[in-house]
């Protein structure tokens, strides 16, 4: 039996996640002490929308997060009282890939038309309970949950082959199954409030996640000559994968948000 080494890198990452946890309770249990008649924090019943941001100083960059397909998502918060946060991620992606092209071979002139389209759509629901801080300050523990949805995957070509005697045409679809993703993630937050309701934070957590992808494929081809019958030859095959990672988070996460007061 084979012992594989200790990856350095996720090491590192735990590493990371624990010394945070400790600087998180240490600033917890030093702000609780601190007035918050002033506070800049959002009321009760507020609604907030939170983007992450990354980048030098020179070189800001603001970008949705992104769900466990690598998919960009909207996340939402609704403010339910002092403690109590929710939120809630949403991501949808519909794509669709259309390509055209002609070109010549000797004397045949070949039309050559394909498009691909797969669906992708994921929400991960969330809370988060928020602990003493200051007028400015708001730490916080999170958890989330998360749905992902792959629709079936759809390619179509048509290629057109004209020469003296005439047309011929091969038309190919592919039809392959999607899948879906399950995860739930902790996370250790801080938000730091520039005004009133406009914070700069940081978020950091651990958690599993699993893809299950593929299933049924059928790849149908017809192929219509300039004269005589058409035929048609049709695959049919499977195939699926399922791939679990329980990790933390590569690197902290700056975040970026506002909540509007009803």
């Amino acid at each position: 039996m084979r012992l594989s080494r200790p990856n350095h890198s996720n090491m590192k990452s735990y590493l990371n996640f624990v010394s945070l946890a400790f600087t998180f309770l240490f600033l917890t249990s030093a702000m609780a002490q601190d007035n918050d008649v002033d506070s800049l924090k959002p009321a009760a019943k507020s609604f907030g929308a939170m983007l992450n941001v990354s980048g030098l100083v020179a070189n800001i960059d603001a970008a949705p997060q992104r769900d466990l397909l690598n998919t960009s998502s909207l996340m939402l918060r609704y403010k339910i009282d002092d403690q109590f946060t929710f939120r809630m991620g949403i991501a949808p992606n519909i794509g669709r890939v259309k390509r055209n092209t002609t070109d010549s071979i000797g004397k045949d002139l070949v039309e050559f038309d394909s498009t691909a389209s797969q669906s992708v759509f994921s929400i991960f629901p969330g809370v988060e309970y928020h602990l003493a801080g200051t007028k400015r300050l708001d730490p916080y523990v999170a958890a989330d949950l998360e749905l992902g949805l792959v629709g079936q995957l759809k390619i179509a070509t048509i290629q057109n082959t004209t020469d003296t005697t005439g047309t011929s045409k091969v038309t190919r679809t592919i039809n392959e199954d999607g899948g879906y993703a399950l995860g739930a993630r902790l996370r250790l937050g801080m938000n730091y409030f520039i005004a009133k309701n406009l914070f700069l934070g940081v978020e950091y957590g651990l958690g599993f996640s699993t893809l299950i992808s593929g299933g049924d494929r059928e790849d149908v081809t017809q192929f219509e000559p300039v004269s005589g019958s058409s035929t048609v030859d049709r695959e049919l095959s499977a195939a699926r994968n399922n791939n679990l990672l329980f990790a933390v988070d590569p690197g902290v996460q700056i975040t970026f948000g506002y909540f509007f007061s009803l």
